[in-house]
């Protein structure tokens, strides 16, 4: 079990990582009202992202 969160992790991972990336990207490329609203669906991937690590990695009693 313990594998399968790693490896799902690593892939929320990459996929913050893409997001940070294109957070510096579309604040170079694009105009400024494109850019906000670009930010905006990047910054609510990574907060998915980091809600899904945390539920990935909580511990559950076993009942």
């Amino acid at each position: 079990m313990t594998a399968i969160r790693l490896v799902v992790s690593l892939f929320i991972l990459v996929l913050i990582g893409l997001s940070a990336m294109g957070w510096m990207w579309t604040g170079a490329h694009q105009p400024p009202d494109q850019a906000l609203a670009a930010r905006t669906v990047l910054v609510l991937a990574a907060l998915s992202g980091v809600a899904g690590l945390i539920a990935l990695w909580r511990w559950r009693r076993r009942t």
